[in-house]
This record gives C-alpha cells, sequence and structure tokens, in this order.
C-alpha cells in the first residue's frame, strides 16, 4: 500500500488531504476513487484511508482504521558538522534515515567549511527516505548551533576524532547512542578537551580516516547495529 505523509494527520472518520498529496495521489499516481491509502505524520500515528473523491487539489478519503506506534529502538542522535558541498550531507541525510537514525543535529567548529544552512530541502529529503524505507517515525533534525551550544545543550556522548590520544571503539562507549563527527579538518585540540571535560568519551571508527559524511554514515551503522544486538 502506497505510503503518503500527512504532518497534521488526525484520526477523523473522513477528510480533505493537503493539496501537494492530493496532486501526487490524483495526477501523479492516478489513483480513483475506492483505493486505499496508508497515511503517516511521522510520530507514529498510521491510518488506512480509502479514496472517496479523487479530486488533484482536494482528495477526500474515509477512515479505514489507525493506530498509533510507540518506539521500540533506542534512539541514534547523529552530531556532524555539514560540508561545503552539501550534496554529501544530502546523501547522507537519505542514507541515515533509512538505517534507523532518529535525530539529526549540525554543529558549527572551528574547521567548519559551512556556516549556514537551509534546512528545507534536507527535510523534504529525510521525509522520501522514511516513506522509501517504510518508516513510521521522521527523523528529527536540529538547526545548526555552535559546537559550544551543542556541548552545552548534550552534555554527554561519543566523540569521533583522529587526534593521538587514548580512544575507545563506539560500541565500548558509555553513550554508544549519540556520536559527534567533526568537519574534513577535523575538530581542534581545544574543542576535543571541551567536550572530554564535559562528558564525552573519545573514539574511533576504525583505522581509515574517513570523509565526514563517511564517517557519519559509519557511526550510525554502527550504533543501529550495537543497539539491535
Amino acid at each position: 500500500m502506497r505510503r503518503f505523509f500527512i504532518p497534521e494527520l488526525e484520526d477523523l472518520a473522513q477528510f480533505s488531504l493537503p493539496e501537494e498529496e492530493s496532486k501526487h495521489i490524483v495526477r501523479v499516481l492516478r489513483m480513483r476513487v475506492g483505493e486505499h491509502v496508508l497515511l503517516l505524520n511521522g510520530k507514529g500515528l498510521l491510518v488506512e484511508a480509502e479514496i472517496v473523491e479523487d479530486h488533484p487539489k482536494k482528495c477526500v478519503v474515509k477512515l479505514i482504521c489507525s493506530k498509533q506506534l510507540e518506539r521500540t529502538q533506542q534512539g541514534i542522535h547523529l552530531a556532524i558538522a555539514p560540508t561545503k558541498n552539501l550534496d554529501r550531507i544530502e546523501w547522507l541525510t537519505e542514507k541515515i534515515v533509512e538505517i534507523g537514525a532518529t535525530k539529526l543535529s549540525f554543529i558549527q567548529t572551528e574547521n567548519s567549511e559551512r556556516v549556514n544552512l537551509k534546512l528545507e530541502r534536507i527535510e523534504r529529503i529525510a521525509i522520501s527516505a522514511m516513506k522509501q524505507a517504510e518508516h513510521n517515525f521522521l527523523l528529527e533534525i536540529e538547526e545548526l548551533v555552535t559546537f559550544k551550544q551543542f556541548i552545552e545543550k548534550y552534555k554527554t556522548g561519543s566523540l569521533a576524532h583522529c587526534i593521538e590520544i587514548p580512544k575507545k571503539k563506539l560500541a565500548d562507549s558509555k553513550y554508544p547512542t549519540r556520536i559527534l563527527i567533526g568537519p574534513e579538518g577535523d575538530f581542534t585540540e581545544k574543542e576535543v578537551a571541551i567536550a572530554l571535560q564535559s562528558g564525552y568519551e573519545a573514539i574511533h571508527l576504525g583505522e581509515a580516516r574517513l570523509r565526514t559524511e563517511t564517517a557519519g554514515l559509519v557511526a550510525v551503522t554502527l550504533a543501529v547495529f550495537n543497539s539491535t544486538k
């Protein structure tokens, strides 16, 4: 059954869909009266509905059944310094949604290549990936903040960096579900010291020196794998 994202979805007997999704259902997919759709709000609410009016601007559906789901796995939170080439962050967003990340934060560090970030396209990519992967919860995406602001808000986690100090595997960290990834130029020694003093643990992601988006993908993959053991 085709899935559609309706952020303001309500558990009503009959209702109209937003114009964008109506157009997609009726004009693009050519769905007609009597066909069923699966609607979700990204917060666990699933509604199976039947099309009763196939208007391309105001598709009307009636409720067949609904259920509210709860998250069953531990949340995976990735914080990363966005790359200069935004395509690489968009690719990362798609992949971590498919794998099962629950939150994505962007941090501005001393060596950051990008100091501003518009989230609209990234959010659209996350929605598309959620539907494609048949997940029921939408990735939570946070605005770009400074490294200091992030550390003040989230006191503990795992910090992946390349400075030659003792580091653990992610699986051995006390905080394997929140991972910080720095820019191509890495975190500075000062930033690492601030994070460690706050309560973060230094980790490595293997022997290879990874690009920022590759490190983010590896970190989320390891975190999800460890959380499902």
